[in-house]
């Protein structure tokens, strides 16, 4: 039987496009074959991916820049008065007792108690109780308080707007063997007018102000205002008294017999 020549040539046909899929089909399978023994870690890595069983890892950020510290916080102290609202704050304040212990000096006195310190006393007046601050000057204020145990007896400070101290004060009973029934005023410093008025007033006001509160028929009085020059600054000079009472009249001596 004779074939037909359609299928010669379809024979002829089929055998080469025959072998042309069986080696495209052989690359795919050798390309398949490749991937598929591709380590896990080399494709990850090509993803960006961590491999398997490591851990993974975050970028390291790109450090801040440097930021300006902040200035530090002022507070009430001598250097900033304006913060100081009383003398509470002002006498817990650093180095506040010492730059009084340095102005008023040392040595002792019969001001709230016998042969005390002179700075212990003026700490101890400072230290209860406190008022709000006076401006007497310009630039120039005044803090008082009482005593904690014991506020009929009173201190004050002077400063300038600078720290620098310009004047102290004591309202007490100069207690000796005994302590006095009425006030007396003293100011530690040079003998400055104008201070020295702006203290006065501040006495004269405070025991105005206790006669009021406690009601008082006959409050005691300021019997004697005295000036004394420090240990650290004022005027040298010995203690002046001044009575609010005239003093009493001289004795003649009785003549001999």
């Amino acid at each position: 039987m004779t074939d037909h020549p359609h299928r010669k040539n379809l024979a002829s046909f089929c055998l080469p496009s025959f072998t042309v899929a069986l080696t495209t089909g052989f690359v795919i399978l050798s390309a398949f074959s490749a991937f598929a023994q591709t380590p896990p870690a080399a494709t990850n890595a090509a993803q960006g991916q961590p491999a398997a069983g490591q851990p993974a890892t975050t970028p390291t950020p790109a450090p801040a820049p440097a930021s300006t510290p902040a200035p530090p916080v002022e507070h009430c102290d001598t250097a900033h008065l304006s913060l100081c609202e009383d003398t509470n704050q002002l006498i817990w304040s650093k180095g506040f007792a010492d730059n009084v212990g340095a102005y008023i000096g040392t040595g002792t006195a019969n001001w709230l108690f016998k042969n005390g310190s002179k700075i212990d006393q003026m700490i101890d007046a400072l230290s209860g109780p406190p008022q709000v601050r006076q401006k007497i000057g310009e630039d120039i204020w005044l803090y008082g308080a009482c005593r904690e145990r014991d506020c009929s007896e009173k201190g004050a400070i002077v400063l300038s707007s600078d720290g620098s101290i310009k004047a102290a004060a004591l309202l007490h009973f100069s207690c000796g063997d005994r302590c006095k029934d009425d006030y007396t005023l003293t100011i530690l410093g040079s003998d400055d007018k104008a201070l020295s008025d702006g203290i006065e007033n501040w006495a004269k006001t405070t025991l105005a102000d206790d006669a009021k509160v406690h009601k008082l028929a006959n409050p005691p009085k300021i019997a004697t205002v005295e000036h004394i020059g420090t240990g650290g600054a004022g005027d040298k000079k010995a203690p002046q008294s001044t009575s609010t009472t005239p003093p009493a009249p001289s004795q003649t001596p009785a003549p001999k017999k």
